[in-house]
């Protein structure tokens, strides 16, 4: 019967390998840094990186306008909100994975249970004829299970709480951008154009 928790223990500790989410986030955070967006722009960037990976490097030097050159980075802001939107997407949806393993451990983890309460209540003879063994045997392999299940719910509880909170910064870039860039905004809606190239949000030409 171990075999089953131990497959949920296996999937949780692949689930747990975040590394392709924290390498969707930086590539982000590269390709506004070859466009020059501010700093400002990506700090929640940032902070779902280190949410995910507190060892993960999340330095950002955008340069100067002189520095970018076409293809170089994110052509306009839609392409890097548009980037940013699918990094999100990919840890929501391990998210969700995480959070339909949590239910599956705990389901597996009170049927443990239930056959660890049901070994201790087998009956013994005095005289025994192989039941204290059985007995025992019956017991160990509960705890075994039940210890899988708690190994489990110890990568996966964290783990949700690190994509929880990286999906919540992730979900505040837009805002950042929107705040950072405001006086730009408005001139585009007043009519002005951004260039294609360049320094695509600050308004510099190559």
């Amino acid at each position: 019967m171990s075999a089953y928790e131990q497959t949920l223990l296996a999937r949780a500790e692949v689930l747990e390998d975040a590394g392709d989410l924290v390498q969707a986030i930086t590539t982000v955070l590269a390709g506004a840094q070859g466009a020059g967006a501010d700093p400002a722009a990506v700090t929640s960037l940032q902070a779902a990186v280190r949410a995910l990976d507190p060892g993960a490097g999340t330095g950002y030097d955008p340069g100067s306008s002189e520095d970018r050159r076409p293809g170089g980075g994110y052509r306009s802001d839609g392409e890097f909100l548009e980037a940013a939107a699918e990094a999100e997407h990919g840890a929501g949806e391990r998210l969700r994975e995480v959070q339909q393993l949590q239910e599956q451990v705990v389901a597996a983890m009170d049927a443990a249970q239930a056959t660890l309460d049901a070994a201790y209540a087998m009956p013994v003879k005095d005289e025994c004829d192989g039941c204290h063994g059985v007995r025992e045997t019956a017991i160990a392999g509960a705890l075994h299970r039940t210890g899988l299940c708690e190994a489990a719910a110890e990568v996966l509880d964290p783990l949700a709480g690190r994509l929880r909170a990286a999906l919540e910064r992730l979900r505040q870039v837009p805002q950042d951008l929107g705040e950072v860039y405001e006086l730009v905004y408005a001139f585009v809606c007043s009519g002005g154009k951004l260039p294609r190239y360049g320094r695509w949000i600050e308004g510099a030409s190559t």
